[in-house]
């Protein structure tokens, strides 16, 4: 996608976003850990009575077990980080009019791949207890998390907690026919560059070729594995 459009006049330059993305991710995590505790409690209004593990899916019973213990001022640092990697990104783009990225860091996963396995379901259901959620996080979990996170989606995370505007172009596929995404991120109000370039490339021939070629697989796999 560089090489295209460097080869349409733009000017392309290969740089690295001025953020600390591990920081960031781990800033979404432990807001999102008090963003389901909070969902939990005002569950208890439309069941009429205090939620159970049973209500709700065990990873989520699990992430709202972790945000009983993130303090408010936990989470006002955390929100902090966000807006001090705002502020980088639109230093960066005093420099630079689009950031381009992959939209995922690896194809998506396969339906279950992700699902927590009996034994975590287990510790999930129970984390509420016997302080069992405070010490998955003195275990570590926090940092598994950040990982799995920053595994699959560290470009989209960046320009959702950055607050940018960003676009995902279906430009490519895989060797089996999956979308590949490309994404475009831009200063904050600055939809307007988004916009003018994606109808650019709408009259390309690297937009047509994928309109028209229709998706192969080159395995056929049951339904339930298909992703």
């Amino acid at each position: 996608m560089a090489r295209f459009l460097e080869s349409l006049g733009h000017e392309v330059e290969e740089r690295t976003a001025p953020v600390d993305g591990r920081q960031l991710a781990q800033s979404y995590i432990w807001m999102y850990f008090g963003e389901v505790g909070a969902q939990l409690q005002s569950l208890r209004s439309i069941l009429g009575r205090k939620p159970r593990p049973r209500d709700v899916e065990p990873a989520t019973w699990l992430l709202g077990a972790m945000g009983q213990f993130v303090s408010v001022a936990d989470f006002v640092a955390r929100l902090r980080a966000w807006d001090e990697a705002a502020a980088q990104m639109e230093t960066f783009h005093e420099t630079y009019d689009v950031y381009l990225t992959p939209t995922t860091a690896m194809p998506p996963a396969r339906i279950g791949e992700l699902s927590l396995r009996w034994s975590e379901e287990k510790i999930a259901r129970w984390s509420h207890r016997w302080g069992i959620a405070r010490l998955l996080a003195r275990a570590g979990l926090v940092d598994k998390l950040v990982e799995t996170s920053l595994m699959r989606t560290p470009f989209t995370q960046l320009a959702n907690l950055t607050g940018q505007p960003a676009m995902s172009l279906p430009l490519y596929r895989s060797s089996t026919g999956v979308p590949l995404g490309v994404q475009v991120v831009a200063a904050r109000g600055r939809e307007d560059l988004l916009l003018q370039l994606a109808a650019l490339l709408e009259q390309t021939s690297l937009w047509l070729d994928v309109k028209q070629n229709p998706l192969v697989r080159e395995e056929r796999r049951p339904p339930s594995q298909d992703v």
